[in-house]
């Protein structure tokens, strides 16, 4: 799967991990300069591959993504080939999730106003396309921490259901 490229300021960035990703591909400095000017579709493909590796190597490090809206704040672990979630469905008209701090206020203060879910799937080697997927959403990587705590809490406050 083509994740994306990697904006010229990320490439800007990891330009000595470009470098070396050149050399392995048997890519010098003069045959870059080559292949840019005489070439420049070959040299955006190669860009874009390097951009998946690189990407791929991040997301493989990921371990727990959370998502906010105004109506849904959810939690992701992933183990290996396996992703949990955890989803908590505001019911309120008037209030809505704003933040990750307003989602630990309300579901601290009231339990008629949102409704609690979880679900478990294994993704085997779609694992890496999926936390992709989420992050285009808009999912951030969150930490341990965060999903114990809600994971405490779905086992406090739900009626185990189930997505």
């Amino acid at each position: 799967m083509r994740f994306r490229k990697l904006s010229k300021i990320e490439l800007e960035a990891l330009s000595e991990e470009l470098i070396q990703f050149l050399v392995v591909q048997g890519i010098d400095d003069d045959l870059w300069r080559d292949i840019n000017k005489k070439s420049p579709q070959k040299a955006e493909e190669l860009v874009a591959l390097f951009s998946d590796t690189v990407l791929q190597k991040v997301y493989a490090k990921v371990q727990y993504l959370s998502f906010v809206s105004e109506q849904v704040f959810s939690i992701f672990k992933i183990n290996g080939e396996e992703m949990e979630a955890i989803v908590v469905k505001n019911k309120s008209k008037t209030l809505a999730f704003k933040d990750l701090k307003s989602v630990l206020e309300r579901t601290s203060k009231n339990t008629n106003n949102y409704e609690l879910l979880s679900a478990k799937r294994s993704l085997g080697d779609k694992i890496l396309d999926e936390i992709h997927a989420l992050t285009e959403k808009g999912c951030l990587v969150a930490d341990e921490e965060l999903w114990q705590y809600f994971n405490q809490f779905h086992k406090n406050h739900s009626n185990k259901a189930s997505f």
